[in-house]
């Protein structure tokens, strides 16, 4: 079994740094990745529900090279407000796309669905994208758990709200022949989560007697509202944005490791994948890592109570 240090955190990754805001009574939050200069950085979506803004300017063909920031939110299609908040945080730093006389912030939003938990008219906006951003610091702090966008997460949601577990938002990095590769992912899927190295069910689904029912146990009926996994991989290694894509693509194994069942039609699985150096690096490796650090924070976020 390949080791990782539990107490390494995405912050670990140098040019990154990580705030959040959270309202445990309403049980919603966002989480902002902020970068110390526009990085270079693509996305890819393998769900089927996916949440999100600015994304189409990470394809390989587009012609904006990177990010400033990286909003994840609950609150559904409402959580994309926050990215207004991360603009007017970034524009007052400076940061951003030179468009023209004008500098403009590039900073992406990805969402999960919350509104069944807590109060659903309660949701981050533009005010709590900015104090995402205020509160981001590059300490190694053990902020995992049910904060930022994973407030109000849950996880195994095939027999519905009632009888789904906790989930949440972790993150875990690694240095690999000198080069540092991190992701925090927010854990909100409609599959059970399991720990393939010990076949030990984090979260599952239980039925009406508190008993673990697994997805392909009976037949269930599909819930009416969202799920999805969401998240961000950061290195210091030197990438394109279509090697960044790859990685991307690769690393959504890590959650197919994870989840069972992924990537389905209710989910709106998504990573982006964002270079903030120039070290030179085997992107083949840096995807296997990618692939593997998202397995380990999605198991950290499911069983972080």
């Amino acid at each position: 079994m390949i080791s990782i240090n539990p107490v390494s955190r995405l912050v670990d990754v140098p040019g990154v740094s990580v705030g959040h805001w959270s309202n445990h009574n309403a049980q919603t939050g966002c989480t902002a990745i902020l970068f110390d200069q526009l990085s270079t950085a693509s996305v890819h979506v393998a769900g089927g529900a996916p949440g999100a803004s600015e994304t189409d300017l990470l394809d390989p063909s587009a012609l904006v090279r990177g990010v400033n920031a990286i909003l994840l939110s609950g609150g559904s299609a409402f959580g994309l407000a926050t990215g207004d908040g991360a603009r007017r945080y970034l524009e007052e730093q400076g940061k951003g796309f030179q468009a023209g006389d004008h500098i403009v912030p590039i900073a992406p939003v990805a969402v999960i669905y919350d509104l069944a938990v807590g109060a659903s008219d309660v949701r981050p906006g533009p005010q709590e994208g900015y104090l995402a951003c205020k509160n981001a610091d590059k300490k190694s702090v053990g902020d995992e758990g049910r904060i930022g966008a994973g407030t109000g997460a849950t996880v195994a949601k095939y027999l519905g709200p009632t009888k789904s577990s906790p989930g949440g938002l972790a993150s875990r990095s690694v240095i690999e022949e000198g080069v540092s590769v991190g992701a925090l992912m927010v854990a909100n899927c409609f599959g059970a989560v399991t720990d393939r190295f010990n076949g030990n069910c984090v979260a599952v689904a239980r039925d009406e007697n508190g008993s673990p029912v697994h997805y392909l146990d009976k037949p269930v009926q599909p819930p009416g509202f969202g799920a999805t996994v969401i998240g961000v991989v950061v290195t210091d290694a030197q990438l394109t944005k279509a090697e960044a894509k790859r990685i991307a693509i690769m690393a959504h194994d890590g959650i197919a490791r994870a989840v069972e069942p992924s990537h389905t039609p209710y989910d709106g699985d998504m990573i982006f994948v964002v270079s903030t150096g120039d070290k030179r690096a085997d992107t083949v490796r840096v995807g296997a890592w990618a692939a593997l650090l998202v397995e380990r924070s999605i198991l950290s976020a499911a069983s972080s109570r």
